[in-house]
């Protein structure tokens, strides 16, 4: 049987252990879902880490001719991005790169990437975000390539 002290002691660590699953991820609030916006740029990093893989490009300036500004956009995690056709080696520094992008509320430059359009012709989709589904799905194979 317990004591006041043991039951104190359980009832303070599940409380804690709830407290640690509610902080693991956040919400998507900081994103405006109502507007999607497009940027082109230079890939500076990629940041294959979770809870969120993050892309990290240098945009022309708007304000400033000849200069740049470095934009951030989240994705979801490597786990689940990898499900819709990314690897940690598919974006390197210095890569053409065109984002589709819901942007931050507070107008700091990145936002929540879409869909990533690279110089070769591949797209790369988004998960997690504003959608409760990917956004993007790996193409099916063409006829050829198909099982019967």
């Amino acid at each position: 049987m317990l004591n006041a002290k043991g039951t104190t002691i359980g009832v303070a660590l599940l409380l804690l252990a709830g407290m640690h699953g509610a902080q693991a991820h956040h919400s998507y609030a900081m994103f405006d879902g109502s507007k999607t916006l497009t940027v082109s740029g230079t890939v500076a990093k990629l940041e294959w880490t979770n809870p969120h893989v993050f892309v990290w490009i240098y945009v022309p300036s708007t304000k400033n001719p000849g200069k740049y500004d470095l934009y951030a956009f989240e994705n979801g995690s490597p786990n689940a991005i990898t499900k819709v056709g990314w690897t940690r080696d598919s974006l390197q520094a210095g890569d053409k790169i065109t984002v589709e992008y819901s942007p931050l509320r507070d107008g700091r430059n990145g936002g929540h990437l879409t869909v990533a359009k690279l110089a070769d012709g591949r797209t790369l989709g988004s998960v997690g975000g504003l959608a409760a589904a990917p956004s993007f799905k790996r193409p099916s194979p063409a006829p050829a390539e198909q099982k019967p």
